[in-house]
């Protein structure tokens, strides 16, 4: 049985009863014909076509015995997950700006209008500083009650996106990028590369892409300490790199210095007990990752 791209060879707009025709006639079970009509009618074909498609056989050759309740359950663990992780990101980000702000604020004086210190930046300081103003300008101006020339570095951050963020602390100078990423257990040049992995991520999150099986680019370096000095390299899947497995292992992290008392980490361990037929190998989860963890001392992801 052929799996083609779109439901439609000649991309004629489908009806939702025959979105759902054609989904009977790929092999997809449907036992409430009303209720899968429904719920086309909310979450488009084309969204929920990542959802079946892993079913597909590399050949092209449909699994057989895949329910329509199958590709739901899919896409709501997988909604479930994004919100999850927007909510550790809503954490991380504030966290960040704070700890940046304070950090640029009193290193090599850098006082009230850190951000404008040439000293404590690269060569991209100038980019980052045109980007920041016009960002400013169309957002917080009148907010915030300063002209941008005027704004004080611990309020001007609060108008930095996450990957905007990202940029200046990459571009600061490794001084402060050291006192910054020592706040939270992590090698600087790991932090650096991590909030470039997680700024692709969040952007996904905030755009309701497919997260869970997703191979995705430019992998971060994994860290071989965190913390006190344990050694935590055996707590990553080297093997499954692009995965989101290793950024969740980061951010459960995080999370663990941030805003302890979230208990991130539990939801997460109920997120995944609560949908069992999602295979957490499809996620870079190796087939040991409890152990793993139990045998770091890091309980706090063991399910």
């Amino acid at each position: 049985m052929n799996c083609p791209a779109s439901p439609s060879s000649d991309d004629r707009p489908l009806s939702v009863a025959e979105q759902v025709n054609f989904l009977l006639r790929r092999g997809i079970t449907i036992q409430n014909r009303d209720e899968v009509e429904r719920i086309l009618g909310h979450i488009s074909f084309h969204r929920l076509r990542g959802y079946w498609e892993p079913s597909y056989s590399r050949t092209g050759v449909c699994d057989e015995g895949i329910a329509f309740a199958d590709v739901i359950r899919r896409y709501n663990f997988d909604q479930g997950l994004r919100n999850l992780l927007m909510d550790a990101f809503d954490h991380i980000e504030v966290s960040l700006r704070t700890r940046w702000a304070y950090v640029l604020s009193h290193t090599n004086g850098g006082g009230r209008f850190a951000h404008r210190n040439t000293a404590l930046f690269g060569k991209h300081h100038s980019r980052d500083l045109d980007a920041l103003s016009s960002v400013y300008a169309k957002y917080a101006g009148k907010k915030y009650g300063y002209i941008f020339d005027e704004c004080p570095v611990w309020v001007v951050v609060e108008v930095m996106s996450f990957g905007l963020l990202a940029k200046w602390y990459s571009n600061t100078i490794r001084p402060a990028r050291l006192a910054i990423a020592s706040h939270y257990g992590v090698p600087e040049n790991i932090l650096g590369s991590l909030l470039a992995h997680l700024r692709v991520i969040r952007n996904m999150c905030a755009h309701h892409e497919q997260l869970w099986d997703r191979t995705l680019v430019s992998p971060f370096k994994l860290p071989n300490r965190l913390g006190g000095g344990k050694t935590v390299r055996r707590l990553f899947n080297e093997s499954a790199r692009g995965k989101i497995y290793n950024a969740i292992v980061m951010i459960a992290w995080l999370m663990s210095i941030i805003n302890p008392h979230a208990q991130w980490h539990r939801r997460l361990a109920t997120l995944l007990n609560e949908y069992g037929v999602i295979p957490p190998g499809r996620m870079g989860f190796p087939p040991d990752w409890t152990q793993r963890i139990a045998a770091l001392g890091l309980s706090f992801l063991r399910r």
